[in-house]
């Protein structure tokens, strides 16, 4: 009971400025005062990365990592459950992205599906990703170095280093050269 209070005075009850002021000062980055960032020692950010307005990140018991020199654009949501979720640095990331690392179990017809609980895997982008304008990217995907994720793309597995990716769900169709 106390830890799911604490985690709603996190996300919801510190004012947003205080938040871009204290990860400001901790990690030299910049929070927009309109991003719905959690105030977690849970989530890192590396110097120099921007998270723009009414992007939103949040987190259960796992960890959210992100490096150094990142862009978050407006409209995005980055949620973990109970596993780690690591974002790498120069990695670029569009509006309106949606990276999970829950999904939420509906199996069991005789139960009711928010009595069902959820499953977590760790979700891992590596550097110099771009992931573009409404991609979403499921729990449990690994996103290999220097990858671009096609706009509108729904990712449900691993994309290899250097691929271009894009469709529903998201095909190989080239890579960097």
């Amino acid at each position: 009971m106390l830890k799911g209070v604490t985690r709603i005075s996190q996300r919801h009850l510190v004012p947003k400025w205080i938040v871009s002021f204290y990860y400001f000062i901790k990690y030299k980055c910049l929070i927009s005062g309109k991003a719905g960032v959690q105030l977690s020692s849970r989530i890192t950010f590396g110097k120099g990365t921007v998270v723009k307005p009414f992007a939103v990140i949040q987190t259960h018991e796992g960890k959210i990592n992100i490096g150094k020199n990142c862009s978050i654009n407006n409209f995005c949501h980055i949620a973990n459950g109970d596993c780690d979720m690591n974002i790498g640095d120069h990695v670029r990331i569009g509006p309106h992205v949606t990276i999970l690392g829950a999904s939420r179990n509906y199996k069991t017809k005789n139960v009711l599906i928010v009595d069902q609980g959820f499953t977590y895997d760790s979700t891992i982008i590596e550097d110099d990703v771009l992931i573009a304008s409404g991609a979403i990217i499921f729990k449990g995907c690994h996103i290999g170095k220097g990858a671009v994720i096609g706009a509108g793309s729904v990712v449900t597995k691993d994309v290899s280093s250097y691929s271009l990716v894009a469709g529903i769900p998201a095909k190989v169709i080239g890579e960097r050269k």
